[in-house]
């Protein structure tokens, strides 16, 4: 199972490097950078069962938006694997969001992610991972797209 935990504060003061990612086909802002472990590149690897730190920074509100709800989707040759984030997990202004809600328009935050035991099940080849945000009305706040292989 694929469990997450955003935890802003718990982001490791280790040196992150850069991990291209795409945007999302939705339009929705993407960030300035991503770091996720000490990957760089195109293609991230992580470890089953190993902690994966993963911190979105500059990302510029599309609205003001007093709520933001988080999403991540794992797809693999395409295909959605089903993933779906815990309720408790979900809400990004108490957990992820540094600094926390409301956002305004055109103000940048940060996203920060934790997973500090990951488990999925496609392992030893490609995947895609999309993370997002969605804010009040269902407005899009930001979303990425970047490629792994679980090992």
């Amino acid at each position: 199972m694929f469990k997450f935990l955003l935890v802003a504060a718990l982001v490791p003061a280790m040196t992150l490097a850069a991990v291209s990612f795409t945007a999302c086909p939705n339009g929705a802002p993407t960030p300035a950078s991503l770091t996720v472990n000490d990957c760089s590149g195109d293609v991230c690897t992580m470890t089953a069962g190993q902690a994966v730190n993963a911190l979105a920074t500059g990302i510029v509100s599309p609205i003001d938006s007093a709520s933001a709800t988080a999403h991540i989707t794992v797809r693999l040759g395409g295909l959605d694997l089903g993933f779906v984030i815990p309720q408790e997990l979900a809400n990004a202004c108490t957990v992820g969001i540094q600094g926390g809600c409301p956002l305004s328009a055109g103000t940048g935050f940060n996203y920060a992610l934790f997973d500090d035991s990951l488990d999925v099940p496609a392992r030893g080849v490609a995947v895609e991972i999309e993370v997002g945000l969605t804010g009040d009305g269902g407005v899009a706040l930001g979303c990425l797209r970047f490629n792994a292989i679980i090992a």
